[in-house]
């Protein structure tokens, strides 16, 4: 299903109707919501691995003003990978990142491993004499009350991403992350923000994945479909808050400036 081209303003052509501000960069897609959402918004992308949410992950980041706050939580890539991707499509790489895998490795990980190595090949007389006993008993690191602490540091209008939720509900109970989940669309309406958390839905129980999707103000998904011996990939928009008539599809594509409309 494709939605209805907006009506442009009356005395204005179509080119020239402005929008209020990009948000995907995508042209079709960023008119269908253009002054649908409410001031401050949190969106859930989802899709299957390999389908693209990543980019366009990204691609929300780099379309903020020169302006805007960006900050992106990245669970799964290195920094340097990320840089490196916004440098290819000519993107923004000022943004702040926030590589909680690395964090994830070198305080839990990396204790996990040195516990094994202990247990199977024992302590040398030098190891003892430089062993730390409170380094192998420090609490895990609570990731979801991190955010909640950085959370409280926004305070004018934001764009936040996170790639991905999955790596918070594999680390805390559905319950913490669902009021994460609240307290950041809580925030961004505070303060006008639009944040954007990805989710691989088919990993998690359907219970949890409800209830996030009714928290989001907009909810989107990258499916995959093969014709003959090409994929095609479909961006899906399902919820507009209090605007159903908004929902539609769009074909997608990727080049060299990043994720755009592709012929039907």
């Amino acid at each position: 299903m494709s939605p209805a081209p907006t009506p442009p303003a009356k005395g204005a052509s179509p080119a020239s109707a402005p929008l209020v501000e990009p948000i995907f960069g995508i042209p079709e897609v960023d008119q269908m919501l253009s002054g649908q959402l409410p001031k401050g918004w949190l969106a859930i992308l989802t899709g299957a691995p390999g389908s693209g949410i990543e980019i366009l992950a990204k691609q929300f980041a780099q379309a903020a003003g020169p302006r805007a706050t960006v900050t992106y939580y990245t669970t799964s890539e290195r920094t340097e990978d990320i840089r490196r991707a916004m440098r290819d499509f000519s993107w923004r790489d000022d943004m702040r990142i926030v590589n909680l895998s690395d964090d994830y490795h070198d305080t839990v990980l990396s204790r996990d491993l040195e516990v094994s190595r202990f247990r199977e090949k024992g302590i040398s007389p030098e190891e003892i004499a430089q062993f730390r006993l409170e380094k192998l008993e420090a609490p895990p690191v609570n990731f979801v009350t991190r955010m909640l602490v950085e959370l409280t540091s926004l305070d004018k209008p934001f764009r936040l991403i996170i790639d991905s939720l999955d790596f918070f509900l594999e680390q805390a109970k559905p319950s913490s992350v669902i009021s994460l989940v609240r307290q950041i669309r809580y925030r961004a309406q505070r303060v006008g923000g639009f944040a954007l958390l990805t989710l691989h839905p088919g990993i998690h129980e359907s219970k949890t994945v409800g209830i996030l999707d009714d928290v989001a103000d907009l909810l989107m998904d990258v499916e995959i479909s093969k014709e003959h011996l090409q994929f095609r990939h479909n961006l899906t928009i399902r919820k507009v808050r209090n605007h159903p008539e908004r929902t539609g599809s769009v074909r997608i594509a990727v080049g060299e400036k990043g994720v755009s409309s592709a012929p039907a």
